[in-house]
């Protein structure tokens, strides 16, 4: 059965929700997570629900909006080449 652009599988939540699939299943039991429940096997979410859930759920654990911020390059620390050691003491005569 194909899912329409407007709606996800329960498995699908979960991704988006960033929980296990026990968890997402839980609170569409309780009705924390509005699902509809087409049969037995399927249940479906409307995907921006998902999105404005997986949203709430970001800011209140980090405490702020996660709005796109511009992007910062990497800086790489300059690596200083050492001396190769000198290995003589350590060779045998006639070798």
């Amino acid at each position: 059965m194909a899912e329409h652009e407007d709606t996800i599988g329960i498995e699908d939540a979960a991704v988006m929700l960033r929980l296990g699939l026990d968890a997402t299943r839980e609170l569409v039991d309780t009705g924390q997570l509005p699902a509809l429940r087409l049969n037995q096997k399927h249940t479906v979410l409307l995907r921006e629900e998902g999105r404005r859930q997986a949203e709430q759920r970001r800011k209140a654990a980090t405490g702020k909006d996660r709005t796109p911020k511009p992007a910062t390059p990497a800086v790489r620390p300059k690596l200083r080449r050492q001396a190769a050691p000198d290995l003589r003491a350590y060779e045998t005569p006639g070798g």
